[in-house]
């Protein structure tokens, strides 16, 4: 599986080092998920939109790959924008980046496949969900700390400490590419 050709954001990341991290981050909660790289188009980014489903196939109309990449762009234009105001320097691009990249790595384990096909939520998922399960993959790596709270507290369960600007950035991002989308396909019906 090439990692970069499915996330082509990870080299944005100028550091070597960092940018190798992401992607064995990447590979191993795929991996541990037990997916394939065909499987990563029918895994919906979230389940809380059911109507993201077409059909009999359960093709989803947003993939988890698409909501990441949508974040890290969205991350990088910020970042860019950012730039403009004379402010970049007071952020990490690099791990911007990588934190918005890994930020729903978890979902690759708290998500499977059930016998019928249907994408389905972990019991593990639902007693920890994604952002401690992402948090335990990356372990290893020895990820920097904003990319580290990236993971975990991109979510609400980062909504009771100070986020890092960075991972304020993200979990901006982030609920821009689900809130109103939730808002869009709840109001369809």
């Amino acid at each position: 599986m090439e990692i970069m050709s499915i996330f082509p954001e990870i080299e944005k990341i100028e550091n070597k080092i960092l940018q190798d991290k992401v992607v064995k981050s990447l590979e191993k909660a795929i991996n541990m998920g037990g997916w394939k790289e065909e499987d990563l188009q029918m895994i919906p980014f979230t389940l809380l939109i059911p109507e993201l489903l077409e059909g009999d196939n359960l093709v989803p109309k947003i993939t988890i790959v698409d909501h990441i990449r949508a974040v890290t762009q969205m991350c990088i234009a910020t970042y860019e924008r950012y730039e403009t105001f004379g402010l970049a320097d007071k952020l990490n691009k690099d791990e911007l980046i990588a934190g918005g990249l890994l930020h729903d790595v978890g979902k690759f384990i708290e998500y499977e496949r059930n016998s019928s096909g249907k994408i389905v939520q972990k019991i593990e998922g639902k007693l920890i969900r994604h952002p401690a399960m992402g948090l335990e993959i990356v372990y290893e790596f020895e990820l920097p700390i904003l990319v580290r709270q990236a993971i975990v507290f991109h979510s609400k369960e980062g909504d009771k400490i100070p986020r890092l600007p960075e991972v304020d950035i993200i979990h901006r991002c982030d609920f821009l590419c689900f809130a109103p989308i939730k808002q869009i396909f709840g109001n369809s019906n």
